[in-house]
């Protein structure tokens, strides 16, 4: 995307419009995600048997919905936008651990901020709409 930019970044100092409306668009690819427990990514590796269990006993449905117990996790994804940046930030402590590549043998990987291939058309198009009118 910086490539498509590059002529046009000189020219304009704030980009929050079409920030904001990438914010959005990846805001909305994270609610997917949640949606379709992963299936942005392929689909979210099934809840271990206990965990299930344990769910269930406390009243929280079985297997289903995935990362969703309280709902906070869903909840904790919000954009920070200024002039030449936007941030898509989670207030949940264990956001990071899901989304990380690192190695694990507990938890496993569970994405929830992708960056899909049609978003990223999106955000282009937004863009170059957005300096058009420049």
């Amino acid at each position: 995307m910086s490539r498509v930019l590059i002529g046009e970044y000189k020219k304009v100092e704030d980009f929050s419009v079409p920030l904001r409306q990438a914010s959005k668009f990846i805001l909305a690819d994270v609610e997917a995600n949640f949606v379709s427990e992963g299936g942005l990514v392929g689909g979210w590796q099934p809840l271990a048997p206990a965990t299930a269990i344990g769910r269930a006993r406390a009243g929280f449905g079985g297997e289903h919905p995935i990362l969703q117990k309280t709902g906070s996790l869903r909840r904790s994804f919000y954009p920070r936008v200024s002039k030449k940046k936007a941030i898509i930030r989670s207030r949940s402590p264990y956001f990071a651990y899901h989304q990380s590549l690192k190695p694990r043998t507990k938890i496993p990987r569970r994405a929830m901020l992708v960056l899909t291939e049609r978003t990223k058309q999106n955000i282009v198009q937004s863009f170059n709409q957005f300096l058009r009118f420049k």
